[in-house]
Formats: C-alpha cells, structure tokens, sequence
C-alpha cells in the first residue's frame, strides 16, 4: 500500500460518490483527506481501523465539548471535525485498496452512529451553561441535554428504520432511483460531514449552541417523521400486494 499515490487516491473517488457528497465535504473535507490518506497508506493502516479510531475520537470529543470548559469545547469540537475528515479517509482507503464490502460498510456506518450521539449530547450539555463538573446537571441543563438525546434519538431511529427497509427491499430504494433526492441533499449538507461540524464552532464563538441545537433538533425530528410515514406507506403498499 505504500507504494498507491495521491493521484491513485484521488482517481479512486467514483464520478456519483462524489456529487452526493455535501458541499462542505466535497470542497473542504475531501481535498484535506487525501494526503491524510495517503499518509495512513503509507504506515500500510487499514480502513476499518481508521473507522473505529473515528469512532473512539469522538466519545472523547464529546466529553471535551460538553464539559463546559471554553478551551476544551474549542479543542473537543477540532476532535470532531477531524473525525469528519477521517470519514473520507477510510473509504478514500478502502476503494483505493479494493477493499470494499459489507463489513467495511457495517464499520464505517458504526463510525457515523457513534459520532452523531457524541455530537448531539454533547452539544445538548454544552448548549445549557458552563460548569466545570460533568455531573452538574441543573435543571436547565437537563432541558438542553434532553433536547440532545430526542435529536439524537430521532436521527438513530430513521437511519436505522431506512436501513432494516433496504435489507428487505434493497433494489426497491436503490436500484430505481440514478438521481440524487431532496431528502439526500439535505442529510448530506446539514449532517456530521456537512455545515454541523462548523456550526460547533460558530455556536462556541457567537454563543447560539441553543440556537444550534433547537434548529437540529426540528431538523432530525421532523425528518424522521416524515422518513417513517415514507417507510410505513411503502411497507403497506408491498404487503398489499402481496
């Protein structure tokens, strides 16, 4: 592996992987992994491993971010956007190596999984006030860290539901549509590897972490409604028929 260079790197990237990609990863995040991984080939570190170490980033990004220390909320939010930058990195890897698969996928979704609780707790915690203690949970700070977990938990709960539906109908979702949806657009821009990871940043500084929260909160909720409904017509319409 050693020996693939960063124009191998970059040729591996398919045309359409590309266009669903945000604008933030497309522009900024991608450009900055390929000599990352071009780096981590080098040191013959494989994709997988890239995406459990993004995984474990995270938890601890979290916990900086959420602390309520000023400059360890700044450094935890840095952690996060590294993770998003690793990403890209371990399918940059994967393609480039011609090890893609199901397991690579399975580890790269648990990646995302872990980075999306971290993020949205954390910012839920980090959005009630500062406190130096991890446990000092007051009663504002519960309503904020409340707002977390429904952010979180309705972001679980409709990657997860459109995830068990392509397992039993995956030609149905993936194989009739070619051209890149609404709901893909929007998942990809406002998510982990789109504007949330800068938002950290703009929310420590300008001090609107509850603003931020509120707006992703109502984001993931009413997205997952609406996948849910989405999903329950297309399950009874395939039941029907059958």
């Amino acid at each position: 592996m050693a020996k693939i260079s960063i124009r191998q790197i970059k040729d591996s990237l398919p045309p359409e992987k590309n266009l669903a990609d945000s604008l933030w990863t497309r522009y900024i995040l991608r450009p900055i992994s390929i000599p990352v991984s071009w780096i981590f080939l080098r040191f013959d570190i494989r994709a997988n491993t890239v995406s459990y170490f993004s995984g474990f980033l995270c938890i601890i990004a979290g916990f900086m971010f959420g602390w309520g220390i000023f400059s360890l909320a700044v450094f935890g939010a840095i952690l996060f956007n590294i993770f998003a930058v690793l990403d890209c990195v371990d399918g940059n890897i994967a393609r480039v190596t011609a090890t893609t698969g199901p397991y690579g996928g399975w580890a790269d979704a648990l990646g995302g999984y872990v980075a999306y609780i971290a993020v949205l707790l954390s910012l839920g915690y980090a959005a009630g006030g500062n406190n130096a203690s991890i446990l000092g949970l007051t009663p504002e700070k519960v309503t904020w860290v409340l707002l977390g977990g429904i952010s979180a938990s309705a972001n679980m709960l409709m990657r997860l539901a459109y995830q068990s539906y392509r397992n039993i109908a995956p030609e149905g979702i993936a194989g009739a549509k070619k051209t890149i949806g609404l709901e893909k657009i929007l998942s990809e821009n406002l998510g982990v590897t789109g504007v949330l990871m800068p938002a950290l940043f703009v929310g420590l500084f300008l001090h609107i972490l509850g603003y931020v929260l509120i707006f992703y909160t109502f984001f993931y909720t009413l997205g997952c409604i609406l996948t849910l409904i989405k999903l329950i017509r297309k399950v009874e319409y395939a039941s029907r028929k059958k």
